[in-house]
C-alpha cells in the first residue's frame, strides 16, 4: 500500500507573495518619509525598489506564459498594463491638475498642466529632464506631477521588454527548426513550448548583457549628466533588468535550507534599511550606489521564491505583518498621491509647521484608501478591456459609457479652469504705490528715506504678481551664452564718445543685475558692454566646465578693452568653494590695465519656503522671509577675494538692500526680492537698485579723501 504524497516544503509559491507586498510598503513608505520631513536622507531608493520588484513580477508572468502557451499576447499584455496602471493614475492627474489651475500661481499651474500631458502619455521622465537642466528652473518648487517620472520609466521598459523577450524564444524556436531540418528530421513539433525547454540560456545572456551594458551607462551619465542619469529610462533600465533576470534565473525552483532562506531575508532587509541611511543625494546615482537598495532587494525576493513553508512569513515578520502587507496592497495609491498632497497643500499651509505634517499623513492617508478601494480594486474585479461575452452585457456597456462621459466631463473642467487661469488679467497694485518714493529698494535698509513697514499685505499688492514672478528678469538675458554656445556681447547705455567705458562680467546673477546696472548707466553716463553666460563666473574656469571654452576669450577682451570699469557678482552657493586666487589673478590682470575692478558682493540665498508663503492662499506676504544668517550662509567668497586682490579692485555691498539686522524681507517696497530659489534678483526689484548701486560704485572707485 502507497501513501498520499505530501507537498514539498520547497514548493514553488505562485500565489500573493507577502514579503514582496512588505517589501513595497518598505519603498513607500521610505519615499513618503523622504518627501515629507526629509528623513532618512536615502529614502529615495524605495524607487529602486520599486523598479526590481516590477520586473520580476513582471517578466515571471511574461516568461511564465510562454513556457505554458509559446505564445504571448501583446495586445493583452499591454491591455493589463492600462487596466493595472492607467485609472488611477488618469483620476491623479486630472485632480492635481485642476487643483493646480485654482491654487498655483499661473506660471507653476501651466507647467503642471502640461507636466500633466507628459504623465498621461508616460513621458513625464524626459519632462523633468528637460526641466531638471533648465538652469532657471533651478530652486524652483517642484511639480506635484513629479514624481510620475518612475512609472514612466517603467512603462517605457515595458513597451520593449516583451518584444525583447518574445524575440530570444522566437530565435530559439527557429533555431531548433533550422536545426532539426538540417539532420532531415521534422520541425512539425518544435514550437515555442518546446523551444522554452531551452531558451533559458539565451534568456540569461540576452537579460545579463542588457543589464550590463544599462549599468555602464549609468555609472557614465551618473558622472556626466547626474540629472539625464537620474531621470532617464536607459540609466534605469538596469534596474528593472536586474528583477526581470532574476526571473529568468528563477526559471527553475530555487532549493535552500529554511534556515538559509531566513538568513538571506534578513541580511537582505537589512541591507535595505542600511541603504536609506547611507545613500544620500550626494551619493554616485543611479550608479553604482544604486546596486545596493538593488542586491537587497534582490536577496529578500530570493529568500521567499519557491517555498511553501508556513514559518517563513512569521520569520520574516517585518515584511510580512498584516500593516505591512495592507500598506504594500495599497503601495500604489500612496505613491500616487502623496506628492500632490505635498506639493500643493503648502498653498495653505506652512510647510514648517506641525499642522502643515498632520493634514499632509490625513489627506494622503485617505485618498489612498479611497484610490485602492473604488477605483483599483473595481477595475480589477471588472472586465474592462478584457474583451469576451462582458462586452455584449448591456450592464458594462452603461457603466463603460458612464466611465467614458465623466472621463470626458473631467477633461473639458480641467480645460476650462486653464483657459480661464490663462485669460485672467494680472493683478496691478494701485498707481500711488508704485510711484511712491517707497518702491522697491528704496524702502530697504539702505535708503534713506523715512518709508514705514508693513505688517499687512497681500500678494494682490506686490510686484511683479506671484504669477509673473518666474518670467520678470527686466531683460537680463537680451544677450546671454547658453551653455556651450559662443561667447556673446552686447552694448547698452549712453553713445557718447567721451561716456564711461563699463563691462559687466559673470553668470545669471551678474545678468539679474542688468536692470539695475541699466538705471545706473542711464544716470552715470556708463557706456556698458555685457559677457554674461551660463554658470560662468568671472575666475579660472576648470578645464572641464562648460566655460572654459570662452573663459580666455571674455579675458582677452576685458585686458584689450581699454575699460574704465569692470563690474561682476555671482551667487555665493555655486563659489563656496573656489579658490580665493581663481578669482584674484583674472582681476588682477584687468587691473593692471587701469580699469577699476568693482566686485559686488553676493545677493542672499532664498529659501524655496520663501516662494511657498509667497503664493500660500490668503497669505500676508509681509511676513514672508529669511532669518539673515540663514540667508548669508555660506559666507561671500567674492568679499573675500577682493580682500586679497590688488588695489585695483574695490567692492560695492549691497546687503543692506536686501535685509536688515535680523532678516531678509522676501518683499521690500512691495517689491518681490528674489524671483527663484536659485536667488536670481527679480527685474522688477534690480531696477530699484540702480541708484543706490550708482552711489556706491562712485565711493568705490573714487573714495573721499
Amino acid at each position: 500500500m502507497t501513501s498520499r504524497p505530501t507537498p514539498p516544503t520547497d514548493a514553488p509559491n505562485r500565489g500573493l507573495r507577502r514579503d514582496i507586498q512588505g517589501l513595497r510598503a518598505f519603498a513607500v513608505i521610505v519615499v513618503v518619509l523622504d518627501h515629507l520631513v526629509h528623513w532618512p536622507r536615502g529614502g529615495f531608493v524605495g524607487v529602486d525598489v520599486f523598479f526590481v520588484i516590477s520586473g520580476y513580477l513582471i517578466t515571471s508572468h511574461l516568461l511564465r506564459e510562454l513556457e505554458r502557451s509559446g505564445r504571448l499576447s501583446l495586445s493583452g499584455f499591454y491591455r493589463r498594463r492600462i487596466r493595472r496602471i492607467a485609472p488611477a493614475a488618469t483620476v491623479t492627474i486630472a485632480v492635481t491638475v485642476a487643483i493646480s489651475l485654482l491654487v498655483l500661481p499661473r506660471t507653476r499651474a501651466v507647467s503642471t498642466a502640461i507636466d500633466g500631458v507628459w504623465a498621461f502619455i508616460f513621458g513625464a521622465n524626459w519632462r523633468m529632464m528637460l526641466v531638471g537642466t533648465d538652469y532657471f528652473q533651478l530652486g524652483l518648487p517642484p511639480s506635484p506631477l513629479q514624481h510620475f517620472w518612475s512609472l514612466s520609466v517603467e512603462e517605457q521598459f515595458y513597451f520593449v521588454w516583451p518584444l525583447l523577450t518574445i524575440g530570444v524564444f522566437a530565435w530559439v524556436a527557429w533555431r531548433a527548426r533550422t536545426r532539426v531540418a538540417s539532420i532531415g528530421g521534422t520541425a512539425a513539433n518544435e514550437t515555442m513550448p518546446g523551444a522554452a525547454r531551452s531558451a533559458r540560456p539565451a534568456v540569461l545572456w540576452m537579460f545579463g548583457a542588457l543589464v550590463t551594458a544599462s549599468f555602464v551607462w549609468a555609472c557614465l551619465e551618473t558622472v556626466t549628466s547626474p540629472t539625464t542619469a537620474y531621470f532617464s529610462t536607459l540609466t534605469r533600465a538596469w534596474e528593472l533588468g536586474a528583477g526581470s533576470l532574476l526571473a529568468a534565473v528563477l526559471m527553475r525552483p530555487v532549493v535552500l535550507p529554511f534556515a538559509a532562506r531566513i538568513a538571506l531575508g534578513w541580511v537582505g532587509l537589512a541591507g535595505l534599511v542600511a541603504s536609506v541611511f547611507v545613500i544620500d543625494a550626494a551619493s554616485a546615482f543611479p550608479a553604482p550606489a544604486a546596486a545596493m537598495p538593488v542586491l537587497a532587494t534582490i536577496a529578500v525576493i530570493v529568500a521567499g521564491t519557491g517555498t511553501a513553508d508556513r514559518r517563513y512569513p512569521f520569520a520574516l515578520w517585518p515584511l510580512t505583518n498584516r500593516v505591512s502587507t495592507y500598506l504594500g496592497d495599497i503601495s500604489y495609491s500612496l505613491y500616487l498621491w502623496h506628492f500632490p498632497v505635498i506639493v500643493l497643500l503648502a498653498a495653505f499651509l506652512p510647510t514648517d509647521s506641525r499642522r502643515y505634517l498632520v493634514v499632509a499623513i490625513a489627506l494622503t492617508a485617505v485618498a489612498s484608501v479611497l484610490s485602492y478601494h473604488f477605483i483599483e480594486q473595481p477595475v480589477r474585479r471588472s472586465r474592462w478591456l478584457l474583451g469576451g461575452t462582458a462586452q455584449a452585457d448591456p450592464r458594462r456597456r452603461r457603466r463603460t459609457a458612464i466611465l467614458v462621459s465623466a472621463g470626458a466631463a473631467a477633461v473639458l473642467v480641467v480645460a476650462s479652469l486653464g483657459a480661464a487661469r490663462l485669460a485672467a488679467p494680472e493683478p496691478v497694485p494701485p498707481a500711488a504705490e508704485i510711484d511712491s518714493g517707497c518702491f522697491g529698494a528704496a524702502a530697504s535698509p539702505a535708503s534713506s528715506a523715512d518709508c514705514p513697514t508693513p505688517t499687512e499685505l497681500t500678494a494682490s499688492e506686490v510686484l511683479p504678481s506671484i504669477d509673473a514672478l518666474a518670467d520678470d528678469t527686466g531683460g537680463g538675458y537680451f544677450c546671454w551664452r547658453t551653455q556651450g554656445g559662443p561667447l556673446e556681447s552686447c552694448t547698452f547705455g549712453s553713445e557718447a564718445p567721451d561716456a564711461t567705458r563699463v563691462a559687466l562680467v559673470g553668470d545669471s546673477h551678474a545678468a539679474a543685475m542688468v536692470p539695475a546696472v541699466r538705471e545706473a548707466a542711464a544716470s552715470e553716463d556708463w557706456s556698458v558692454d555685457t559677457y554674461l553666460g551660463y554658470g560662468c563666473q568671472w575666475r579660472d574656469q576648470p578645464a572641464d566646465s562648460d566655460c572654459d571654452t570662452v573663459a580666455d576669450e571674455t579675458q582677452a577682451l576685458l585686458v584689450d578693452g581699454e575699460y574704465d570699469l569692470v563690474l561682476t557678482t555671482a551667487a555665493r552657493w555655486t563659489i563656496d568653494d573656489a579658490p580665493l586666487d581663481s578669482f584674484t589673478s583674472r582681476w588682477n590682470e584687468v587691473a593692471a590695465t587701469g580699469a577699476q575692478v568693482v566686485v559686488i558682493a553676493a545677493a542672499p540665498t532664498v529659501p524655496e519656503s520663501n516662494f511657498e508663503c509667497l503664493a500660500r492662499v490668503g497669505a500676508n506676504v509681509a511676513e514672508c522671509g529669511t532669518d539673515r544668517d540663514e540667508a548669508l550662509n555660506p559666507p561671500d567668497r567674492l568679499l573675500e577675494a577682493a580682500a586679497v586682490a590688488s588695489d585695483g579692485v574695490s567692492t560695492v555691498d549691497l546687503t543692506d538692500a536686501y535685509c536688515d539686522d535680523a532678516r531678509c524681507p522676501a518683499v521690500i517696497g512691495n517689491v518681490i526680492v528674489a524671483r527663484d530659489a536659485a536667488g536670481h534678483l527679480s527685474g522688477t526689484y534690480s531696477a530699484t537698485l540702480g541708484p543706490l548701486l550708482a552711489e556706491r560704485v562712485r565711493a568705490a572707485v573714487d573714495p573721499a579723501p
